[in-house]
């Protein structure tokens, strides 16, 4: 048995991979109390659209700087992405997508979503795939995804073994990309199968939301810590 024993260690150290340790180049407070996710506009590349579980939904600049913000009181935002030139604000605690403009984030119109978990165990990311004209939405734990037609109707519900836990999800160059605030790591997915391409640790406290600007940079927003977070994968 002793003459096994050298290579039974070789496969386990082989077994398990070094996830590879990310530092920011770049970091911010944000002048929004508890931001939740973040995502790019679509009339300004170099801005983005930051929610906070406050019920607040602000523009920022490329620094991280709000520029104007709105507040929706009883409100539970805790993901936002674009479709089409309009904004998609999910609130966890009311099941509910609000469809927002982009001129003065005014409610056009509200889509609730089912979910029979607690108040605040319920949707924790969102996002939108052109290409297979469908949205992912993701539960935090036990990590579920949920994918939706474009008008929402419900498609397929997984609870894919690899994730532990899940606190933001979006969509770049062609992979769905999530954030674990437990894990503090950032997963590359595969959209078909959701399995993990490569992932990466991240050194941010209650990191919660995800998304990318034009040049291809990671960007992460702390909940607790109220910053704006920019990293380089390359």
């Amino acid at each position: 048995m002793k003459k096994y024993i050298p290579l039974l260690l070789l496969v386990l150290a082989c077994g398990f991979k070094k996830i590879p340790y990310l530092k920011p180049y770049y970091h911010h407070d944000i002048n929004l109390a508890e931001p939740s996710d973040i995502c790019l506009t679509a009339t300004n590349p170099s801005n983005y659209y930051i929610v906070s579980n406050r019920g607040s939904i602000a523009e920022a600049d490329s620094n991280g700087k709000i520029l104007r913000q709105t507040k929706y009181d009883g409100s539970d935002y805790e993901s936002v992405c674009m479709k089409g030139g309009m904004i998609y604000a999910l609130d966890e605690s009311l099941r509910r997508v609000d469809v927002m403009t982009e001129k003065d984030f005014t409610i056009k119109k509200s889509i609730y979503l089912h979910f029979g978990g607690g108040r605040n165990k319920a949707f924790e990311g969102l996002t939108y795939i052109p290409s297979a004209k469908k949205f992912i939405a993701v539960i935090e734990k036990p990590a579920m995804i949920y994918e939706y037609s474009e008008d929402f109707t419900p498609l397929n519900q997984l609870r894919p073994k690899q994730f532990s836990e899940l606190s933001s999800v979006t969509y770049h160059n062609n992979y769905l990309w999530l954030l674990s605030d437990e894990d503090h790591r950032v997963m590359k997915v595969n959209p078909d199968d959701y399995s993990i391409l490569q992932s990466w640790n991240v050194p941010v406290i209650n990191p919660e939301g995800i998304c990318f600007d034009t040049n291809g940079n990671l960007l992460i927003v702390s909940d607790d810590m109220s910053q704006l977070f920019k990293f380089k994968l390359q």
